[in-house]
Order: C-alpha cells, then sequence, then structure tokens
C-alpha cells in the first residue's frame, strides 16, 4: 500500500532546527507547569513535517471531522509512529520559545493518542478506557512518553503542563479525544509561529456547532464535554466558562450567553470514531470501493 511508502519517506527529515538553542533559558513565573523552563529569543522549530504526512496518508476529512484509519495505521503505520515518538521524547522542550512549547505539546499529547489507540487495533470500551479527567482510563494514565527525563501519561499533558502553563482556554479545542462528541482532530500541525489563532479557530468551529453550543430565547444549552476540562481549563468555575463562551458565541448571541442564570448541558456522544475501509459485497459491481466510517461504539 501507498501509505507506508510515503510515511518512511518522512522519516529521513526528521530532526530539529537548530538555530537558537544556546541561548540561556528562563522560567515562567505564572506557570506552575513542571515544564517551566524556556528559551524566549529561540528560534528553534520542532519539525512536523512527519506527522503532517502521517495526517494526510492516513485520514480522511468527513463533515467538518478528521477520521483516522486506524486499521490500517496498526498495519502499515506502527513503525512511522514508534519512530516519530521516540523523535519527539528527544526534543529539548526547555530550549524552545514558549509559542513553540505549545505547539509542541498539542502535537504530542495528540499524536500519542492516536499511537495508543492504533497500537490496539480494535478498541473495545473505548469510553471506559477514556474515563474522565476527575478518573482518567488506562488511556490517558499509563505512561506514553519520557521527556528531558520525566515520564508522561497523557493526563500529565493535560494537567500539568498545558493548563498549568498556558492560560488560553482555547487549548480545550485543540485536544482530539476520538470521540464523536469531542473537537475535531486538526488536520494540520499546530505550528509556534500560528499556534493562538489554530486554537481560536478550533474553538470557533466547535461552537459553531448547535450539539456545542445553542441559544434558544434565554435557555444556553452546551456540550458536556466542557465537564471533561470544567477544573483543569475553567478553575471549576462555571463563570469562568459562561465568560469565556460568551465570546465565542454569534454576536446575537453573546449577551444571552453572558448573562444566562444556567449553562444546561447536552449528553456528549462517546463513541469511538475512525474511518473504516470495507469492501463490497461479491457482485455488487463496485467492489474495492465501498468504504464507510463508523466506530465500535463505547
Amino acid at each position: 500500500m501507498p501509505y507506508q511508502s510515503r510515511l518512511r519517506a518522512t522519516l529521513a527529515a526528521i530532526a530539529l532546527t537548530t538555530g537558537g538553542l544556546a541561548i540561556p533559558l528562563s522560567m515562567n513565573a505564572e506557570t506552575t507547569s513542571k515544564f517551566a523552563a524556556y528559551s524566549a529569543e529561540s528560534t528553534a522549530v520542532v519539525n512536523t513535517t512527519p506527522y503532517s504526512e502521517f495526517l494526510s496518508a492516513l485520514t480522511i476529512p468527513e463533515r467538518g471531522r478528521t477520521l483516522v484509519a486506524y486499521e490500517i495505521a496498526h498495519a502499515q503505520g506502527l513503525p512511522f509512529m514508534r519512530e516519530y515518538a521516540d523523535y519527539l521524547a528527544g526534543v529539548p522542550v526547555s530550549q524552545l520559545n514558549r509559542d513553540e512549547q505549545l505547539a509542541y505539546w498539542l502535537n504530542t499529547r495528540n499524536f500519542l493518542l492516536i499511537h495508543a489507540i492504533a497500537e490496539e487495533r480494535r478498541v473495545r470500551g473505548y469510553k471506559n478506557k477514556r474515563g474522565t479527567p476527575s478518573d482518567p482510563g488506562s488511556l490517558w494514565t499509563s505512561p506514553r512518553i519520557t521527556v528531558e527525563g520525566t515520564s508522561l501519561s497523557l493526563q500529565d499533558i493535560e494537567e500539568d503542563i498545558l493548563f498549568a502553563g498556558w492560560d488560553d482556554l482555547n487549548i480545550v479545542f485543540g485536544l482530539y479525544q476520538g470521540v464523536k462528541g469531542g473537537p475535531a482532530l486538526p488536520r494540520e500541525p499546530f505550528t509556534g509561529s500560528n499556534v493562538t489563532d489554530q486554537l481560536a479557530e478550533a474553538a470557533r468551529r466547535f461552537n459553531s456547532l448547535p450539539n456545542n453550543l445553542r441559544v434558544r430565547g434565554d435557555k444556553v444549552r452546551i456540550s458536556s464535554y466542557y465537564d471533561w476540562y470544567l477544573p483543569f481549563a475553567f478553575g471549576g468555575s462555571e463563570e469562568t466558562l459562561r465568560t469565556h463562551l460568551s465570546g465565542l458565541a454569534k454576536p446575537a448571541d453573546q449577551q444571552t450567553v453572558a448573562n444566562a442564570e444556567t449553562l444546561d448541558r447536552r449528553k456528549l456522544s462517546t463513541d469511538f470514531e475512525q474511518y473504516r475501509v470495507r469492501q463490497a459485497a461479491a457482485g455488487s459491481g463496485n467492489s474495492g470501493r465501498s468504504v464507510r466510517s463508523g466506530g465500535f461504539g463505547s
């Protein structure tokens, strides 16, 4: 199949641009992240080309979503994914500037989740494996990578690095969940030069859907996805969440959201999301061309 050859062709390019690595490190006094050191003047850029090639080769855009072909990733992409994960583990994160760090952690977290799911081949009981931030499941709590001597799970990256290190509430929209009700997987990697705008666009897209933010009269209904990150991103505050959502609502609805006494929740779709390729039934006249997406459920 063409996927593996396309992916392996990118491996030769895996390298970290070295500009700015000799600059003394700074410490961000505002963050409690265990990765607080950074190089303010660094121009170093993490190479995301292999990740971009992976997304191009093994994902399909469908109805505003990015569906990963996990069965093909398991069969064809695991060697590449393991090698790129090793590359990510070796990046000297403390020698990057803050924007490049944010992009790195978002990409690393999303890539590691895709890698973990691909390794399983058939995902059963995904809802339990995902869990919640207050009671995370095995996919989130198992160590996935060691960076600068620190072993990290997805939960560690989210709670102790991303939410502890940055006050950009739009981070919640950059976190791929593998479920239909969560934010879509970005079609392109985050970049340090554009990460703030990329997160803002992810926030706009997520909240443009009525399942995620809907205003009817003086009633405001939101996705229960927000409850997953309410403690970390919004400090457990409904008021902070309401204020942030008011800025993401349509102009005509912003005041209603800001003044809402309560934010009703819509049940989150936790159905596992992937792209599946199935051959058409024999004799259908289009054998090998029938493609259908779907999931294994929770």
